[in-house]
Formats: C-alpha cells, structure tokens, sequence
C-alpha cells in the first residue's frame, strides 16, 4: 500500500495561493474516520458506497467520493509520470510549469486570482508527489465552486505564462534551493540520491536544482505544457458533496476538451543494488552528523511490501529505543518504506554526535527484530516482548496513523490519486485493513531476513571532516547485527 503522499525527498516544491486561507479551508473535517483495527470490511463497504468512476469525454478518468459532511470541495487533477518524463538537465520544470499555471491566466491575473483567493476562503496550488507524479489542485467552499471552477480551468487551459512571474517564481526557488544547500540533511538525500540513482529516471530531481533552475526558460515551460501536459497522463479526483452530473459537465467543458499528446512515462526498472560509504565533508556542521542508507526492496505492488510497512513501524520503536534513549546518540531516528514505482528503503540517524557509532547500534534494532523480538508497547511487563505478543497492538497503531492522514478532503483526494497511479484502481486503499491483519509474526520476522539483515546499502556520513576520520568504512560495508 502506498501510503506516502506529497513525500520523497526533504523538499518539496509546492507553490500555493493564500497558503495559510488555504490551511484553513483544509481543517474542515471529512467523514472517513479511523476504522477500528478489525473492521476492515465494514470500513470498506461503506467507503465503497461512496465513490464513483466516470470517463471525460477525452477518456480522462474521474473519480469522485461524495462527502456531505462539510462544505469543502477538493478537487485534483493529478499528472501520472514524474520525473521520467523529464531529463536531470530539465529537473524542476514540470513543478514550475504547474506552479506558473497557478500564477495567471489569460482572463485572470495573479493579483486578480490572489484577491478572490483571499475574499472566497479557496486555495489553487500545485505540488509534486515525490518522484511518480505531480497534481494541479482546487479547494474552495461549495458557494463558490462556479466562480473558482471558472478560475482554476482557466489557469488550466489558458496559463498566462508570464515573464515578470515567471522570474519571480524561479527566484523564489533559487533561494528555496541554496537555503537547503546550506542545511546539512538536506545536502545529505540530495547527494545520496544522487549516487543511489545514478543512470536511473529517478536521479532527474523532482524539485530540481540550482543550475536546472537557473537555466531553465519561459520557452521550455511553455513547450512542456504544450507536450507534456496532455490527457494521456491526467487523472481527475474530486471529494466533497458534488453533484456529479453537474461536475462531469463542468469537467467535460473544459479539461475534457484537453488532447492526447502521445507522451506517456515510460515502465521504471528497479534501482539496482550496491554496497557503499560516502563520506560528505559538511564544515559547517560542527559537532554533529547525519547518517542515512538507500536500499532497494520489494516492488510497492508486492504483498510483501505492506509487511515491510509495518515491519519498518515497529523498528523505529527499537531504534529510538537503542539509538536515542540507551545510548544518547541523536536527534531522532527512524526507517522507511518509500512506495514510489521503483521502490526503496531508507535508514536514518538524524543529529548524532558518534557517527562512528551509530551502524552497530542501528545493526543491532534490526538484527533483535530479525530474531522475532520488537519493543513491548502493549504496556504489560517487560521493555522487549516477542513480536507475537505485540503484533496486533502494533497493527492497530498502523491502521490508525494511516486512515488519520485521511482527514480531510483534501487529504482524501490525495490517497485516492495515489492508489489509481500506483495500483491502476482507486479503492486499492480500502484493502489495507485486510492486508494488515493478514500479517503475521513469521511474515515479520521473514521480511526482515529478507530484505534488511545484509542487504546492499548504499551509507552516507554528512559532517565536519574531524568526525568523518572516526568512521571506519569496513563497519558500513557489512551487517554488524547478530541474529539469533
């Protein structure tokens, strides 16, 4: 299950309108609570009622969830591809050609579209989702959906593209962009990324970079839209209390007038694996390090991809548990599932000050959970407890944390677009409940085994060079855990 929405790397480029009007839009509250943990096919029923499917006349799918529970309307139209669809040279323009679309039209101009923003509670942004696919997106009161539908298609089908905005939106990203040069985790993925990446689609920098940005052109974005924009790659979602007749006829009007280009993003082979250290030399860093590991894993359509979910879930207890609180060596840490089309795992030690260190002790979480033991939070007795013993706690955390970033319609639009990209169905989402509870302490312990203890990793180290002489690169090159 891809549960990762608008994540990727540590930025991302989101340009918004009236971000903080928009913010509040966004509190109102959707109907699809949390399920309980073992309420799976109720949940799913009832959600299923919900929600339709239709075709625009131009064959772009839409899919609408009906919430009467609040006023808001959310819709989005969501770009399936990414960065395939782009070059490293070109990194960034498909997010500035979104983020430009929302700077005026040829009936409406920034200020006029800012004002109206501002005056009607509604918000039009643009936002890249990591590194698969990028939306274009509406959230307004239903009172006034005719008067910014009529904006937002406009911005749609009739961007202004304008060079005084145009400059402006590039240099805000510039700035964006050297500030986190000047932040040592951030310089950390951006560099990882790109060694962990190299010679795939995905090393093209979805937020693009300082020289990509830098030399891109009014004429390139243009020609982008034009080409790369089209209906093949278009997916429609709207949550909120529509009436779909009238939806599909505003939609059919305007973005089901929108042509094919021919340009679909290309099937992604798996990054491949490779053991390595790179050691980031970070001056400025006095003191402190970051350490972070790229992985390849299973495939996001994979069952066992959801068991690496919640696998990962339950290390991060025994990380925190051993890294922060019985050795005292950071900030935060924490693992990941990242559920892209070509999936992978991460491993990070955030703010440490014994970067030499840090692998045993990440080696040893992961060798106590291998060995079928994970932290106890059940609250009955004893810190470490079998994973059988804390299996379904841990799972009814999950499903919980899940469906509460759910919450909104906004929030909903989101993991809708995300399953139809990633599994080709809209509902994929609902079977999470079902997936979960078929988990089972041996299938924990396997995905372990399977796909952490040893695997090919590719470390790196960001620091002060005096810290970086303490680590020793054998210790990194092999999995130092024992598994019992």
């Amino acid at each position: 299950m891809h549960t990762t929405i608008f994540t990727g790397k540590n930025r991302l480029l989101t340009q918004m309108l009236v971000a903080a009007l928009l913010a509040a839009t966004l509190l109102f509250t959707s109907c699809a609570s949390a399920p309980a943990a073992r309420d799976g096919d109720d949940f799913a029923s009832r959600q299923l009622q919900t929600i339709e499917q239709y075709t625009l006349d131009n064959g772009v799918p839409v899919i609408i969830k009906k919430n009467p529970a609040n006023r808001v309307y959310s819709l989005k139209l969501a770009y399936a591809g990414g960065v395939r669809m782009i070059t490293p040279a070109e990194a960034g323009i498909e997010g500035v050609t979104l983020a430009l679309m929302s700077r005026g039209s040829e009936s409406y101009d920034f200020n006029t579209i800012m004002g109206m923003a501002y005056t009607m509670s509604s918000g039009i942004s643009s936002g890249a989702s990591g590194y698969d696919y990028a939306s274009f997106d509406l959230n307004t009161i239903d009172k006034y959906w005719d008067t910014m539908f009529a904006v937002y298609a406009d911005c749609i089908m009739n961007p202004a593209f304008d060079e005084t905005e145009f400059e402006q939106l590039k240099s805000e990203i510039l700035i964006g962009l050297q500030d986190e040069a000047q932040d040592p985790y951030s310089v950390a993925v951006d560099h990882i990324n790109s060694v962990f990446f190299a010679g795939h689609p995905y090393e093209a920098d979805f937020g693009g970079t300082i020289e990509s940005i830098s030399n891109l052109t009014l004429d390139q974005v243009r020609r982008y839209h034009a080409e790369k924009l089209g209906a093949d790659r278009m997916v429609v979602v709207a949550v909120g209390n529509f009436d779909s007749d009238q939806l599909l006829a505003d939609l059919n009007a305007t973005i089901g007038t929108i042509g094919k280009t021919g340009v679909k993003p290309a099937d992604l082979p798996p990054v491949p694996a490779k053991t390595d250290l790179i050691l980031l030399p970070f001056e400025q860093s006095e003191g402190i390090a970051y350490v972070r590991a790229n992985y390849s894993i299973v495939d996001v359509t994979e069952p066992d991809f959801v068991v690496l979910q919640l696998a990962y879930s339950m290390l991060n207890e025994l990380l925190f548990d051993i890294v922060r609180t019985e050795h005292g060596a950071c900030y935060s840490v924490w693992s990941n599932a990242h559920g892209f089309d070509s999936t992978y795992g991460s491993l990070v030690v955030y703010k440490t000050d014994q970067p030499e260190s840090v692998k045993l002790w990440v080696d040893e979480a992961i060798a106590l959970m291998a060995s079928g033991k994970s932290k106890n939070i059940t609250g009955s007795e004893g810190d470490i407890a079998a994973i059988a013993d804390t299996l379904e706690a841990y799972k009814a955390k999950y499903i919980n944390g899940f469906f509460s970033q759910q919450q909104t319609n906004a929030q909903m639009a989101a993991q809708l677009a995300s399953s139809h990209i990633y599994f080709g169905d809209h509902t994929e989402y609902l079977r999470l409940i079902e997936k979960i509870n078929a988990i089972t302490p041996d299938d924990i312990v396997r995905a372990m085994n399977s796909y952490v203890v040893g695997a090919p990793m590719t470390w790196i180290v960001v620091g002060p060079t005096p810290m970086l002489e303490t680590v020793d690169k054998a210790m990194f090159m092999e999995f130092t855990g024992t598994v019992e």
